[in-house]
């Protein structure tokens, strides 16, 4: 019977010498770019028409990211639009991925509130009601953001018409989200992870098969996935008629899920990007995958997993 479960610790089978050698067999993408881009929803007053969308990125926008004692601030300018983006942590701390509610003005909080302020083209708030979310962040020696992925929710009192917005500088994709169809109505339907809440990894093993894992939201996941004995992964392949890892038939795939706990199954899975390092770990991973039981409920109707794996890719 296929359900929710975790399946317990998986093996570690690294071979240190093997692992030095890794390489990608077929040419490996270029390194992921990184993305700076701004959308932005905004309200209207009257609480009934559509808000007013927007889009910008690189390069027909362009992204400024100062520091002024605890506040970053991101100035984006494309054309005539020109949008100034500040950011503070609570007082005596550092923005970290985490979701910061009841934030105020930045640079003008009480208390322990966090920061924001959010103006377009000149137009802001004296008093800002809103809150933040920070999935991805880094900073250079000087403290200054080299990295940022978040998300912004501004209001100039409680009641006023909400200002929305998606900002990235310099982010590579980072999540892992999932669909299920199952029989079961205690099994949950998807889930997304996200780096305000949620942290991620990838490793080695095998020395060609990799081992990538999501914890969060009081839920963790791991998925492997190895190619047929003897091969290595070509990033833009489609893997198809995947077995659980390890228990392959010769020139057959390896795709096992700790989530999808029913056997046997057979899926496939794209790569679409795949970067390692010099020690021959997966610093950027991209897959596409489906995996279906092959008896349960049935084999006309099978439950069916669904993922999408983004790790720095």
């Amino acid at each position: 019977m296929s359900r929710i479960c975790t399946r317990g610790t998986l093996i570690l089978a690294t071979i240190t010498a093997m692992i030095g050698v890794l390489v990608v067999a077929a040419p490996a993408n270029a390194e992921p770019v990184a993305e700076s881009s701004l959308s932005w929803s905004i309200e209207h007053w009257d609480g009934v028409s559509d808000p007013t969308t927007g889009f910008i990125t690189e390069p027909d926008a362009h992204f400024q990211v100062l520091r002024d004692g605890s506040i970053h601030r991101i100035n984006v300018t494309a054309g005539n639009t020109y949008w100034s983006i500040s950011l503070a942590a609570p007082v005596g701390q550092e923005l970290h991925p985490g979701i910061y509610p009841n934030a105020e003005r930045a640079g003008f909080q009480s208390g322990r509130s966090p920061g924001l302020d959010v103006s377009r083209n000149g137009s802001g708030c004296n008093e800002v009601y809103g809150k933040f979310t920070i999935h991805q962040i880094a900073y250079d020696a000087a403290g200054v953001i080299t990295t940022l992925e978040a998300s912004f929710l501004r209001r100039c009192s409680p009641g006023d018409p909400a200002w929305r917005g998606d900002l990235k500088y310099l982010a590579t994709p980072l999540s892992f989200q999932w669909k299920l169809s199952d029989d079961q109505p205690e099994t949950p339907e998807s889930h997304r992870y996200r780096g305000a809440t949620s942290t991620f990894w990838a490793s080695s093993f095998w020395t060609n098969s990799i081992r990538f894992g999501a914890s969060g939201d009081r839920m963790q996941d791991v998925v492997e996935l190895s190619p047929p004995a003897g091969e290595r992964f070509e990033v833009g392949r489609t893997y198809r008629q995947a077995q659980p890892v390890g228990q392959q038939d010769p020139g057959r795939p390896g795709l096992s899920v700790d989530r999808f706990y029913c056997r046997p199954t057979t899926g496939n899975f794209t790569i679409n990007e795949l970067v390692y390092d010099t020690a021959g770990q997966p610093v950027a991973l991209s897959v596409e995958f489906t995996l279906k039981c092959t008896e349960f409920p049935s084999p006309e109707e099978p439950n069916v997993l669904k993922g999408i794996i983004h790790f720095h890719a």
